[in-house]
């Protein structure tokens, strides 16, 4: 009994590491890696931003994309959204240490960015779409975010296992399918000018694809 308690007990501590190790690829650390099957710079072209542009990463964590994005807006803005503080806080120490000097942080909410009004050119939002608790209202903060002509870029994760599951079945296990996510644009009053999937292959780091979709504020 006790050698069965202590094989349960090393089997749990192993998933939780597992876990936490896929954790670990939103940490500054892991970013050369992230670089490998992320393709940021194809995300960030369907951006279609300009050095003066005003853009926002939503869902940030510790600013893979932003820290790309303000060193490409060098005379705009970057907003960069999350709900963690803790995130946010480290996200300024790799500002700093990159002497980036033009991003805003926002301890946003689940369902409200909390963004300016009318004032942005792009909105991404990367693998963190599918944590949101109320989809039409977030859409709709974006939306009156965005000025007309505004690019959302979202990119998101599904299993093949999984693409014929229940929304609620995917977002337990932190996916999406990307037919959700068009209904969802659709309904909130986006075009949908491109669509790709998969976009980009993580198979090895997490056994998914991930899926792009570029939207536009009419």
């Amino acid at each position: 009994m006790r050698q069965l308690t202590i094989i349960g007990t090393f089997l749990f501590s192993f998933a939780l590491h597992a876990q936490d190790t896929w954790k670990d690829v939103y940490r500054e650390s892991a970013w050369a890696g992230r670089d490998s099957w992320q393709k940021a710079n194809e995300l960030i072209q369907q951006l279609n931003l300009k050095t003066n542009s005003h853009v926002a990463d939503v869902g940030c964590h510790e600013g893979y994309m932003t820290v790309k994005l303000a060193a490409l807006v060098k005379t705009g803005k970057v907003y960069a959204v999350d709900v963690e503080q803790p995130k946010l806080d480290k996200l300024k120490t790799n500002l700093s240490n990159r002497k980036l000097e033009n991003v805003i942080t926002i301890k946003g909410d689940y369902d409200n960015p909390k963004l300016p009004v009318n004032t942005l050119d792009a909105v991404i939002i990367v693998d963190t779409y599918h944590e949101m608790d109320e989809h039409d209202k977030i859409l709709k903060h974006i939306k009156t975010a965005l000025k007309p002509g505004g690019r959302l870029v979202l990119c998101e994760a599904i299993a093949d296992a999984r693409r014929e599951s229940t929304r609620q079945e995917q977002e337990r296990k932190h996916e999406l399918s990307i037919n959700f996510a068009l209904a969802d644009l659709k309904a909130a009053g986006f075009t949908i000018i491109k669509q790709q999937d998969p976009f980009a292959d993580r198979t090895k780091e997490k056994g998914d694809k991930m899926w792009l979709i570029v939207a536009e504020n009419p």
